[in-house]
C-alpha cells in the first residue's frame, strides 16, 4: 500500500510543480518573458499628432530597455487601439484591452474625455491607469488608488499663465471653451483663477465641432480682450480663431495650455503662429543642459527620430517612470506590487534628471511642473 501511494506521489509531483509555476497563476498580462501594456489613443482625429508623438517618445525608452534584456528579464510590449479621441470608443477599447487583450496595466491615454471614460472601467477591474496625457481635474481629484498622473493639472497651468500675464499689466482676457463637460470644467477653473488675479474675464463658448467661429470673434473684439485663450485639444479650431482675429486687425496676445496640440497648431498657422504663448508641463526639449533632456535627445537619436517635441518628451518620461516602478516591484510582479512600488518613487530616491517626481501612498499626482514657451517661425519654440 505504501509503495502504491509513493508511486502515485512521484507521478503527480511533476504535474503539481508545473501547475504551480504555470502562467495560469501569474498576474494577468505578465509571463516569464513579457509585460503587456494597453493604450487607447486618438491615432486619427484631432489629437492624432499628439498621440503619435507620445507613442514615439515612450517607444524610444521601452525599446532601449528591451534591448538591454527588459525588466527582470521581461520585455515590455504595447497593445494600441485607436479611439479617435471619442469617449465611447475609448470606453470600448478599455474593456477590450482588459477583458480580451488581458493587459497588465493601462498606459498613456490621451485627452480628458477619453481618460474620464476609461478610468471607472480600469478602477472596477483594479488595473493601474498610468500617465494619461491630460491635466483634467477628474484625473487629479478625488484620490484614486489606480490612477497615476505625471503632469500638472490644467488648473495649475492656467494659474501659472494668468499670474505671469497679469503681472505684465494685462487685465482683459477672453477664454474660448467648448460647451461640453470637459470645456465647462476648464471654464470653472479659469474663472476661479481670474478672480484671484483680479482679471476681467469673458468666457465664450463655441460649438463642439469648433467650426462656427464668427460669433466667437465678434465677442472677443467687442470685449476688447488683450489676451485670447485658445481651445484645448482641437488645434484646427484654434487656428481658425487666430486667422479670423488677425485678419480683422486684432493685435492682442494669444495663449493656450499644453493640450492645444502646439506642434500641429504651429505647423497649421505657419508665420501666424509667431508669438503665441503655450504653457508646458515638461521641460523644454532643446534644453540640453538638463540631464533628462540630454538623455531623451540621445535615445531619440538612437531610435532614428530627429523631430523633438514636448509630447514625445512626455511619453519618454512616462515610460521611464513606469519602468522604475516595474523594477522596484521585483520579479514576482503583480498589479498591487506595482502600485506600491510607484508610490515609493519620490525626489529623495529617484534620479529624475531635473524633472521632479513625487508619488506617495496618499498622492498619485507626481508633478506640478509648469513652464512657458513662445512659438516662433518654422514650427519652432522659444523658452
Amino acid at each position: 500500500m505504501q509503495e502504491r501511494h509513493r508511486g502515485w506521489l512521484f507521478r503527480i509531483l511533476p504535474m503539481l510543480l508545473a501547475w504551480s509555476f504555470s502562467p495560469v497563476h501569474a498576474e494577468t498580462g505578465v509571463t516569464n518573458t513579457r509585460i503587456l501594456l494597453g493604450q487607447s489613443v486618438g491615432l486619427s482625429g484631432p489629437t492624432a499628432q499628439m498621440s503619435r508623438q507620445l507613442l514615439i517618445g515612450a517607444r524610444a525608452y521601452f525599446d532601449k530597455i528591451n534591448k538591454q534584456g527588459g525588466v527582470h528579464g521581461r520585455r515590455i510590449e504595447l497593445v494600441i487601439r485607436d479611439d479617435k479621441y471619442t469617449a465611447s470608443l475609448a470606453a470600448y477599447n478599455t474593456r477590450q484591452l482588459i477583458e480580451s487583450d488581458k493587459v497588465f496595466a493601462l498606459f498613456g491615454f490621451v485627452g480628458l474625455p477619453t481618460s474620464r471614460a476609461a478610468v471607472p472601467i480600469a478602477t472596477k477591474a483594479r488595473v493601474p491607469f498610468f500617465a494619461p496625457l491630460t491635466g483634467g481635474p477628474s484625473l487629479h481629484a478625488p484620490f484614486n488608488r489606480y490612477v497615476f498622473t505625471l503632469r500638472a493639472s490644467y488648473a495649475e497651468e492656467y494659474a501659472y499663465a494668468l499670474h505671469n500675464l497679469s503681472s505684465m499689466g494685462l487685465r482683459r482676457f477672453a477664454l474660448v471653451y467648448q460647451q461640453d463637460q470637459s470645456g465647462v470644467s476648464i471654464k470653472q477653473a479659469v474663472e476661479d483663477q481670474a478672480r484671484t488675479e483680479a482679471i476681467d474675464l469673458v468666457s465664450i463658448d463655441i460649438d463642439v465641432d469648433g467650426r462656427n467661429v464668427e460669433p466667437v470673434i465678434a465677442k472677443i473684439l467687442d470685449a476688447r480682450s488683450e489676451v485670447a485663450m485658445l481651445l484645448t485639444g482641437d488645434y484646427l479650431a484654434s487656428a481658425r480663431i487666430v486667422r479670423a482675429l488677425r485678419s480683422r486687425g486684432y493685435q492682442g496676445q494669444f495663449f493656450a495650455i499644453s493640450f492645444v496640440g502646439q506642434k500641429a497648431l504651429a505647423e497649421e498657422l505657419g508665420d501666424l503662429a509667431r508669438g503665441i504663448l503655450v504653457t508646458q508641463v515638461v521641460p523644454f526639449p532643446w534644453r540640453v543642459s538638463m540631464p533628462l533632456v540630454a538623455e531623451y535627445r540621445k535615445r531619440m537619436s538612437e531610435a532614428g527620430y530627429e523631430n523633438l517635441t514636448f509630447s514625445s518628451l512626455e511619453g519618454y518620461i512616462a515610460a521611464r517612470v513606469l519602468v522604475e516602478g516595474l523594477r522596484r516591484a521585483q520579479r514576482d510582479l503583480t498589479r498591487e506590487k506595482l502600485i506600491r512600488a510607484l508610490e515609493s518613487i519620490n525626489a529623495r530616491n529617484y534620479s529624475d534628471g531635473g524633472y521632479v517626481i513625487n508619488f506617495s501612498p496618499h498622492n498619485h499626482n507626481a508633478s506640478q511642473y509648469v513652464d512657458m514657451a513662445a512659438m516662433t517661425g518654422g514650427a519652432r519654440f522659444l523658452n
